[in-house]
């Protein structure tokens, strides 16, 4: 794009500068011309975000804080993944969800690496959740709606054009680790006090397996793949929206309900509520203009899914150990309570 770092650069100090900036700020906001910025907030997980300030030489429609989310950690580096990416260029201004509007979206032809420039909605008034804080089911009711947008919008063949870009997901995770490292991962404590038959890597993997072979069965749908609280936020009126689109993908429906649900909410709340959530989002479904499968194949296909998410949270390393434990935990003790290994035959 320029020669100060290309589209998607590595080096964070390029990405605040002004001589970067200007020329992609144009492509949306001819008018801006960024003289300074100065960071607010910098998070790092294995992608770094780094909330900033922008100062113009003149007044613009351009936004006055921005967020950039890319892998400017050294350590990181080759960790990166496009389907973020891609989910902001191709995807999210065709759906009908709350999602932080995106400046820029691209991914490095050479390195690979793909970096995001936001709207800082931190500064426009949004609250960031916490996986560490409660969340109650009346809360699940928004998110569900969310997710029951997303489903319904590319339900079957609805906007086919972005199958390409996001596709099914279940084999190509299940490859991440070997067996005998992931028994390792299941057994340092992170599922909690789960049967030890529940905790059984093989069984975990083929029912990763088994899930990917059912997809021809169901309607797929663009999925979101990692809704827990922390990729969650809220407008000022309590609004619900959607953050942190790496594992996107094509899948069912169920991948999504049943991950959310188990991780937002306490076990207890969960056991209380989950029918009747359940039943809320097939209800939305509804309203969006698609037949929702009949409530007791829901049942089954929720319950079914549940691993999907024991799965992802077993492979985790790089994320602080306490939400590595509450939310491997929480899905690993829905997977126990519902015989989710038993109903898949593995």
């Amino acid at each position: 794009m320029n020669d100060t770092g290309g589209v998607a650069p590595y080096d964070e100090d390029v990405v605040l500068s002004p001589q970067w900036l200007t020329p992609v700020l144009a492509q949306r906001f001819p008018d801006a011309v960024p003289v300074r910025t100065e960071v607010t907030e910098r998070l790092r997980t294995v992608a770094t975000k780094v909330r900033f300030r922008v100062e113009y030489r003149e007044p613009t429609t351009a936004p006055p804080a921005l967020c950039a989310k890319g892998y400017f950690d050294p350590a990181t580096r080759g960790r990166t993944t496009r389907a973020e990416a891609d989910f902001y260029l191709f995807a999210a201004g065709q759906l009908p969800i709350r999602t932080p509007p995106c400046v820029h979206a691209a991914v490095d032809p050479d390195s690979g690496h793909a970096l995001v420039l936001m709207h800082d909605l931190v500064a426009a008034g949004a609250r960031f959740l916490d996986p560490l804080l409660g969340y109650s089911a009346e809360q699940a009711t928004g998110t569900l709606d969310q997710l029951a947008a997303l489903h319904a919008a590319t339900w079957e063949d609805s906007k086919a054009d972005l199958q390409q870009h996001f596709p099914a997901r279940l084999a190509g995770l299940s490859r991440v680790l070997p067996a005998e490292t992931l028994q390792q991962l299941l057994d340092d404590g992170r599922t909690g006090d789960i049967p030890e038959p529940v905790r059984r890597a093989d069984r975990l993997l083929a029912a990763m397996a088994a899930m990917d072979a059912r997809r021809a069965e169901h309607p797929s749908c663009l999925v979101h793949g990692d809704l827990h609280t922390g990729n969650i936020y809220e407008l000022a009126d309590g609004s619900p929206g959607l953050i942190d689109w790496q594992v996107v993908q094509r899948g069912i429906w169920a991948l999504d309900v049943g991950y959310h649900l188990a991780t937002v909410l306490d076990p207890d709340d969960l056991a209380a509520t989950e029918r009747d959530l359940l039943d809320h989002y097939l209800d939305r479904l509804a309203a969006h203009g698609v037949t929702p499968p009949d409530r007791e194949r829901a049942w089954w296909l929720y319950r079914a899914y549940l691993p999907y998410g024991m799965y992802l949270w077993g492979i985790t390393r790089a994320v602080a150990r306490p939400i590595v434990e509450r939310l491997t935990g929480r899905l690993s003790a829905a997977v126990a309570r519902h015989g989710s290994l038993d109903l898949l035959g593995v």
